[in-house]
């Protein structure tokens, strides 16, 4: 017996519903129906509305999918339906997705209550992964870099700096790969003794696998390639003797430099010595990945997306590397919404290989959003969609609609007040149990007590944990201390989790809009804060001691 559904809507949306149930029925032979609700716009039907028209139909379906616009809990209903009750997407065209589940979709869309592009995100897991298995790849330290994308395969810079110790290195090699990167390349500058940088490679290997390696040095490039120390060598141009000295089959990164180390401004131009560069790799048996180099912003970064357009189109047969960070450290703007929108923009143009780094502090996290953004990018072009409903994205301080399913508040409170104004005149009062100061570092909330018990240091990574001890113990006995404390320690968790600084009684997150001035065309005058003007929060008086 096929599955029988039930879609909920208002009077207006109720044509255009029945056309896209018009197209479920014949993609699935389920028996599905429109359930119209007496109201116009289905993002007000009240849920004693719905619960009554629940009622009607009850026992009828096995899942009844209901507006996903609706403001409130769903709790309780599947009783009125006598079926799973879940929510709809806010798309009404987005029902579409319920033809890909199939009927094993159902049973999870009844257990997790919407229906959403998440529940599919397996399916098309799934479905890349047996893409990148069977599309055309080269191997570069041991993972499959497809000619074109999708997949896409992150590339994590580590910058080794002088005097680390090699295990230091190692470690941070390994934290890279666990966290998203697929091939690691180590960069060396300038003023490396070889037999160290050598060593240092050495425990990155025994540590991380094969690496890559990007160094001005040439004989340390090539040493570390013969002692099979590197597998893939970064950063050839014209004229490099790595050409012919490195080992047959060795993968390498040519890059459109030439003779005199200037890099072409025209896109053609760069093509063509982009393209006399892999056949010179290729002449020597070397394993050519084309970087036409990405140009900073400002400096030339919409040339080199048509540079990389035509040499996919000119290079059909050599992968394409792009160092996005040359963008993102150079833009003052949060890095996950960039890498998005660079990994889209230059997988389009025919890259599959995405250099990042984490070099600067802003960059912090680069390698795993490059990898949750590597993942969007890949889906969307395997399954032709845009990069957003996927069930993956890189949203972080923003949402894409409010969640539902808020507290019922009663009607009429006994008592309004405006709590900034009684803020006014309710003086501080100081706990004479002992005040709290409260530091995070590397990811840890110390909170440490000082007062009548001595000093009392508690660490955790959540507030929670933290507030509970704290009440347990006793180091805390106004009310209003303890309001504060779980104020700031829940300020501490999102600062450890979001890997921001934390200083107590000073704003974790101040919004650009609140502290930057800008400049407005359409009044030909500057508005907004400068970085000096913007408010602090109020600090609460003697909280700390």
């Amino acid at each position: 017996m096929p599955p029988r559904i039930a879609l909920v809507t208002g009077r207006r949306a109720r044509s255009h519903v029945e056309s896209i149930v018009s197209e479920l029925r014949q993609a699935t032979g389920w028996a599905i129906d429109v359930v119209e609700a007496p109201i116009d716009v289905a993002a007000l039907i009240p849920r004693d509305m719905l619960e009554k028209l629940l009622r009607s139909i009850h026992g009828r379906y096995d899942i009844v999918i209901v507006p996903g616009t609706l403001d409130y809990s769903l709790e309780g209903l599947d009783d009125a339906a006598g079926a799973a009750v879940v929510r709809g997407p806010s798309d009404p065209d987005s029902l579409r997705l319920l033809a890909e589940l199939g009927e094993e979709g159902l049973q999870r869309l009844a257990e997790q209550g919407r229906l959403d592009p998440s529940l599919l995100l397996d399916k098309w897991l799934e479905e890349l992964r047996e893409h990148h298995a069977s599309t055309r790849c080269v191997d570069v330290c041991g993972v499959r870099v497809p000619i074109r994308p999708p997949p896409i395969v992150v590339a994590a810079e580590l910058f080794v700096e002088h005097g680390a110790s090699a295990e230091a290195v190692a470690e941070q090699a390994a934290e890279l790969l666990e966290r998203g990167g697929d091939i690691l390349v180590a960069g060396f500058g300038q003023g490396w003794d070889r037999e160290e940088a050598l060593r240092v490679l050495r425990a990155l290997v025994d540590r991380a696998g094969p690496v890559a390696v990007d160094t001005p040095d040439k004989m340390l490039a090539l040493e570390a390639a013969r002692r099979g120390l590197s597998c893939l060598t970064m950063s050839l141009s014209e004229g490099d003797p790595l050409f012919e000295k490195l080992p047959r089959k060795s993968p390498v990164v040519v890059i459109p430099l030439d003779s005199s180390f200037n890099v072409p401004r025209g896109a053609a131009e760069r093509v063509r010595l982009l393209e006399h560069l892999v056949r010179h790799a290729e002449r020597a048996g070397l394993i050519p990945i084309a970087d036409p180099m990405v140009d900073p912003p400002g400096w030339g970064l919409a040339q080199s997306v048509t540079a990389y357009v035509e040499a996919a189109s000119r290079l059909p047969e050599t992968p394409m590397l792009a160092g996005i960070a040359n963008v993102y450290e150079l833009v003052d703007a949060d890095t996950h919404g960039q890498i998005a929108v660079l990994t889209q923009l230059f997988a389009e143009a025919g890259a599959s290989l995405m250099l990042v780094t984490e070099k600067s502090r802003k960059a912090a996290m680069a390698v795993t959003e490059a990898s949750i953004a590597a993942t969007m990018t890949s889906v969307s072009l395997l399954k032709k969609r845009w990069p957003k409903d996927l069930g993956v994205d890189l949203l972080y301080a923003k949402e894409k609609r409010p969640r539902s399913g808020s507290p019922r508040l009663p009607r009429k409170p006994r008592l309004v007040l405006d709590a900034s104004s009684l803020a006014e005149w309710y003086g501080f009062r100081q706990d004479r149990v002992g005040s709290h100061i409260i530091v995070v570092e590397d990811g840890v909330i110390r909170d440490v007590y000082i007062g009548r018990r001595g000093v009392v240091e508690l660490r955790g990574r959540s507030a929670k944990d933290i507030y509970k001890a704290v009440s347990y113990l006793g180091l805390a006995r106004e009310p209003s201390h303890y309001a504060y404390l779980g104020y700031e320690l829940c300020r501490a968790e999102l600062a450890a989790v979001m890997k921001r600084s934390y200083v107590q009684d000073e704003p974790l997150l101040t919004p650009p809009w609140a502290r930057c001035r800008r400049y407005s065309a359409r009044s030909m005058s500057v508005a907004g804060q400068s970085n000096g003007d913007s408010k602090a929060e109020e600090k609460p008086r003697g909280e700390k001691g």
